[in-house]
């Protein structure tokens, strides 16, 4: 089974059909983050595992939505379910009155560029309803901060391997991102673009 094809079929706009295929990208990235994280955390916070691991369940079910052509409501979850899980588990780990870890508001910053990807302007309203709800988590990081406590020495996460690790995970997250926008470029605009070049050469010429 090819899982980037998930949920595709030849009756979909070719819009439609690079949107099913990048969001089917994005599970599996997410998937494997939340897979490799889970067990970093099991070792030193058994409490904050639940985080990843809601991460790859619920991007494992994403994909299953896809594969059962539920592609709409499988891409708007996988729009911001990241984001909302990453902000939670920074909340869990600040508590109120401290200084934000800049590497997990870093990676939360670059999580905003996925609703751009999944969407553009063909789909506005749900574009900016997903937006909103990334935004909306980011602006909200301290009252969060101050409603969920959990016992956990945060110079751990300070000062650690996984401080730096983060900021990897950040750094990949937004590198994905742009990467996918500049792929995902239309048929017709392709063709466009080298006709355009081709007129250019021709009066360089």
């Amino acid at each position: 089974m090819n899982l980037l094809k998930l949920g595709v079929n030849p009756t979909m706009s070719p819009y439609l059909q690079r949107k099913t295929v990048l969001n089917n990208q994005m599970a599996i990235m997410c998937f494997w983050i939340g897979f490799i994280y889970v067990f970093f955390l099991y070792v030193h916070y058994p409490a904050l595992a639940i985080y990843p691991t809601l991460l790859f369940i619920i991007s494992a079910f994403v994909l299953l939505l896809n594969h059962l052509r539920y592609v709409h409501l499988a891409r708007f979850i996988n729009s911001f379910q990241m984001i909302t899980l990453a902000t939670l588990f920074h909340a869990s780990i600040i508590q109120q009155g401290q200084d934000l870890l800049v590497s997990f508001f870093c990676t939360q910053l670059a999580m905003t560029l996925i609703p751009w990807v999944l969407y553009d302007w063909r789909e506005k309203g749900t574009m900016l309803v997903s937006l909103a709800i990334c935004y909306g988590l980011v602006i909200s990081q301290q009252l969060l901060n101050a409603a969920i406590e959990v016992p956990v020495d945060v110079t751990f996460f300070r000062e650690s391997y996984l401080n730096p690790m983060t900021y990897g995970c950040a750094i990949f997250i937004q590198i994905a991102c742009i990467l996918w926008l500049k792929s995902d470029k239309p048929q017709s605009s392709a063709v466009e673009d080298e006709v355009i070049n081709a007129e250019v050469e021709k009066v360089l010429n």
